[in-house]
């Protein structure tokens, strides 16, 4: 045998081993081993087949292929097999070349924090003690009608706000708490109950008229419940020398809504108007067009240019122009 036909023999001999060799590989690439785990813990958003069942050969897009939305945080989801099945055709597995082992359904639990009875009961204490900062001398709690029950939210940073259900937090009767888990909302819980608020608080030490000015010897601080109050008034200083707009008789409460700033400038009263402007400074004399109480603007005629304009009672008999 000459070494040509040699060295072709053994050529074609290699070739045709390799032929076999590469067919029996594609003969198990074929064949996808999947087994099905009983029961898996996810944390993140979606289920992936990684999560469900473990695969041969376990290439990384395949283990990376969505299985769908995982279930709320403490809950659980099921998927069998012909879901998986599902999933596989789709990203171009036949079913014919998955061998299956392991569980008929798999179950995926999605972990998180469990918020308890006693947290969620701390979280309020914690609200109202800030209240109780904020407002000095003010005993305030809130009395939940009945426990409020557990729940679960998904792993990562817990944030809490504590919402009053009105503007006025001595007759709020619930508070919404709003959870937060990386910044996103995961669960609003309104907690009914009751406020019980106790302050030293101003009222009227006899009948006083409408239109007139509180004196120091009109009022006084007593002891009361303000849960039902709207603006209850905590110091005596507060209201002299403002002026009632509604009448009180003796032993009621003096509310912010009963009180206005007096009036300082009265119609067809002489007036002093300052325009000011950085550090000049210029002064005249005009007349009032109307009654001003401090921080209101009325209209005032300017005595030298008979102009009329528009000024800021800023003190009695003296308003404020800009220019």
């Amino acid at each position: 045998m000459t070494l040509t036909k040699f060295l072709s023999r053994s050529i074609l001999l290699l070739c045709g081993l390799m032929a076999a060799q590469l067919l029996l590989c594609a003969g198990e690439v074929l064949a996808l081993k999947v087994d099905v785990v009983v029961h898996a813990t996810v944390e993140e958003e979606e289920i992936l087949l990684r999560d469900v069942a473990r695969l041969s050969p376990a290439t990384e897009h395949l283990l990376q292929l969505r299985l769908g939305r995982s279930p709320s945080a403490g809950e659980v989801r099921e998927l069998n097999r012909s879901f998986i099945a599902r999933a596989l055709q789709r990203a171009g597995i036949a079913q014919d070349s998955i061998v299956w082992s392991g569980a008929e359904i798999a179950k995926i639990e999605r972990v998180g924090h469990r918020v308890t009875t006693s947290a969620i009961n701390a979280t309020i204490a914690d609200f109202m003690a800030q209240q109780r900062r904020r407002m000095p001398g003010v005993d305030i709690r809130f009395l939940p009608y009945q426990p409020p029950e557990e729940f679960v939210v998904p792993r990562g940073k817990l944030q809490v706000e504590v919402i009053p259900a009105t503007g006025n937090l001595f007759s709020s009767r619930s508070l919404t708490l709003v959870y937060k888990v990386d910044g996103r909302v995961v669960n609003n819980l309104t907690v009914r109950g009751k406020m019980e608020a106790k302050a030293e608080i101003v009222i009227a030490t006899s009948r006083i008229r409408r239109g007139s000015v509180i004196q120091s010897g009109d009022v006084e601080c007593v002891m009361s419940e303000i849960t039902d109050t709207s603006e209850p008034i905590f110091a005596c200083a507060d209201v002299e020398g403002m002026e009632l707009n509604r009448s009180v008789r003796a032993g009621d409460l003096i509310d912010k809504r009963h009180l206005q700033a007096p009036v300082v400038v009265e119609r067809g009263a002489f007036v002093r108007i300052i325009a000011e402007r950085g550090t000049m400074l210029i002064e005249a004399t005009g007349t009032a067009r109307e009654d001003g109480r401090l921080g209101q603007t009325i209209r005032v005629q300017n005595s030298s240019s008979l102009q009329e304009i528009r000024a800021e009672v800023v003190g009695r008999n003296t308003v404020k122009v800009r220019f």
